[in-house]
């Protein structure tokens, strides 16, 4: 099984300043779960409502999918660099 990311961390480099940051998303997490189980009867009714035109399992499939795209991020790095500027994100 994939784990989710648990730390942000952004970097910013110019050629007078430097600016770094760890965020950690597992706060993010209790919210996200809150906000999953609010929605699920709304998600629910809808997936029933539009069963018949072919929309309803792509809805139901739709939290799954994007949990994995999501736990997919795990290890991207991303790091730009012009003359005098440095852009650093990194998931872990």
């Amino acid at each position: 099984m994939i784990w989710p990311p648990s730390m942000l961390q952004v970097r910013v480099q110019s050629s007078k300043r430097r600016f770094g940051v760890w965020f950690p998303l597992i706060l993010f997490w209790p919210p996200m779960l809150l906000l999953a189980l609010a929605l699920f009867p709304i998600v629910m009714i809808l997936a029933m409502v539009m069963w018949p035109w072919g929309w309803g399992r792509p809805l139901l499939l739709g939290g799954p999918s994007f949990f994995r795209l999501f736990c997919a991020l795990r290890g991207l790095t991303i790091d730009v660099q012009a003359q005098k500027q440095r852009v650093y994100i990194s998931l872990r």
